[in-house]
């Protein structure tokens, strides 16, 4: 795939393994932005994060506040949480839209918290989710 890059933020470790896996399937690396606090120029960027209490996590929303809309021309958009109902980054999307970053898309899946879905995002997930990202990759730009 052609100039696209693969960051995440996490607290449990889940959206790693998101991130991972599709970096994976992209043939990219896939970039922990606690490590990599800048951004770089991309054609699409998938910004990989869960929902924490029904809210975005706060370091996704930070990098995407430095994202210049000259170097990311288009993100896509990936989450995992507990909730079904609560599963949308809205605030993140927004953050993204009103930069002038075209959001092409948002991949969702569900998470675990303590005891709760334990087992996710499982194996079933991450397929769901690696190809769903690689789809949206190879039509993002057509």
């Amino acid at each position: 795939m052609d100039n696209i890059g693969v960051v995440y933020a996490t607290k449990t470790q889940h959206s790693r393994k998101l991130a991972e896996a599709i970096a994976q399937e992209l043939g990219v690396t896939a970039k922990n932005i606690t490590e990599n606090t800048q951004p770089e120029e991309t054609r699409l960027l998938f910004i990989v994060g869960g929902i924490y209490g029904g809210k975005c996590n706060p370091d996704l929303l930070a990098y995407a506040e430095k994202l210049d809309p000259s170097l990311v021309k288009k993100a896509a958009i990936v989450t995992s949480s507990v909730s079904v109902s609560n599963r949308s980054q809205k605030e993140l999307r927004e953050l993204l839209t009103k930069k002038g970053v075209d959001v092409v898309g948002e991949i969702s899946c569900a998470g675990s918290f303590l005891f709760v879905k334990l087992t996710h995002p499982n194996k079933a997930d991450i397929d769901a989710i690696t190809h769903a990202a690689k789809e949206l990759a190879a039509n993002a730009f057509s």
